[in-house]
């Protein structure tokens, strides 16, 4: 049986609302990074994760040609909470989720490349000037925080380079192939991004359940894109030469990134 990493996070639910009716799968819950390391140590077969993830360790992955998660333009679910506006954080505290591993590259990105700037980054959020949250945490104070500032990171990564941005791919351990139900979940998970966002009836009384209105749930799900096209592939090779100039890959990324997309 399949292993697949599932993020409790609005951004993939409208897949995962499909998937976890399937009894042919064994499901891993995690947020990303616990997935990302879940995959690399080999304990799942398939899995939506970091786009850095990959970056890091593409020699132990394919991907899905199709299917992503992204944005274009604002994100809604990856902010910086600040007291102060993005360029003028210099010298000043920025707290890390834990959660995840490409929005903290994608920040550095943001402030040290395109402003300029060089925050202190901690770990600890009650002494921060700002904090860097994603996931559902960030996509609930993105529509009831009073931060003085909310620098969404999508929408700073189209207004600098014009591209799409990947947060996710579909991560597929190699080994994992050989598996009979192997073929089928490919194409579910291609079925069902294909679907989105047009089931909002049964999509949205999880999050009506959790506070959001259906204006804002319906909001947020049209700034997610699935699909994976020509441009984001572009994004995500800037991405990559950027996180490399960083110090956070080993690679630049050109590369690789074509041939492990599978066919």
């Amino acid at each position: 049986m399949l292993k697949i990493g599932f993020m409790d996070y609005a951004n993939v639910y409208p897949i995962f609302y499909y998937l976890l009716q399937d009894k042919n799968i064994e499901y891993i819950k995690g947020v990303p990074a616990e997935l990302n390391k879940a995959m690399r140590q080999g304990l799942i077969d398939v899995s939506p994760a970091s786009s850095i993830e990959f970056a890091r360790n593409h020699n132990l992955y394919n991907v899905h040609n199709k299917i992503c998660v992204s944005s274009i333009g604002a994100v809604k679910s990856v902010n910086i909470y600040s007291k102060y506006k993005a360029e003028d954080l210099h010298g000043k505290k920025i707290y890390f989720t834990k959660e995840s591993n490409t929005s903290t590259v994608l920040c550095r990105i943001v402030l040290e490349k395109f402003y300029n700037v060089k925050p202190v980054y901690v770990d600890d959020e009650n002494i921060a000037d700002a904090s860097l949250l994603i996931g559902d945490k960030a996509l609930f104070a993105y529509y009831n925080s009073d931060a003085s500032y909310i620098i969404d990171l999508g929408k700073e990564w189209y207004n600098f380079t014009k591209l799409p941005f990947v947060f996710a791919l579909w991560l597929i351990k190699k080994s994992a192939e050989k598996d009979e139900y192997y073929n089928k979940l490919v194409e579910n998970i291609t079925k069902y991004g294909m679907l989105f966002p047009k089931d909002i009836e049964n999509l949205a009384p999880k999050y009506l359940e959790r506070g959001y209105t259906l204006e804002q749930i319906e909001d947020y799900w049209n700034t997610i894109v699935y699909e994976i096209t020509d441009e984001h592939k572009k994004g995500l090779s800037l991405f990559y030469n950027l996180a490399y100039e960083l110090g956070e890959t080993k690679e630049n990324g050109a590369d690789f990134i074509d041939e492990a997309f599978i066919k």
